[in-house]
């Protein structure tokens, strides 16, 4: 059985250093404080990841307007998300929950039912690069 120590108010100390200092032969889930990036890191077995996510996500809107038929709407995306989950699909003001009303296929959209006539469709998108990176 292991224990977990902790500071009522001055938190746990943990290991830190800079990137020069990274130990060359680090074990899986070894957590450290990077000086050189003020980031907490981990490392995975195979390289030494960031814990936040860093970059900036480059946001966009893809629309178009139901029929009343129409469930696949081809080509709707202009860039395939990675998955599902990573964009917010809204018909008629109406947000719509994954996998339960809509599913993705590439760059295709396709719908449980027809959105009705003239609503619109737009969705959310770029929230596929929010991933760990490898920290060099």
């Amino acid at each position: 059985m292991g224990y977990f120590l902790k500071a009522k108010s001055t938190g746990i100390p943990t290991a830190s250093g800079t990137t020069a200092e990274r130990s060359t032969a680090p074990e899986k889930g070894t957590f450290r404080f990077n000086e050189d990036t003020s980031r907490m890191e981990y490392y995975d077995g195979t390289a030494f990841r960031s814990v936040t996510p860093q970059g900036s996500l480059a946001m966009g809107i893809d629309t178009a307007t139901g029929n009343g038929s129409t469930t696949t709407f081809t080509n709707f995306f202009t860039t395939a998300p990675a998955d599902v989950k990573n964009v917010i699909v809204v018909v008629g003001n109406v947000v719509q929950e994954p996998t339960q009303g809509y599913t993705v296929s590439g760059r295709d959209i396709t719908f449980t039912s027809a959105p009705p006539n003239t609503h619109r469709i737009y969705a959310f998108v770029g929230f596929d690069s929010t991933t760990t990176s490898v920290l060099s």
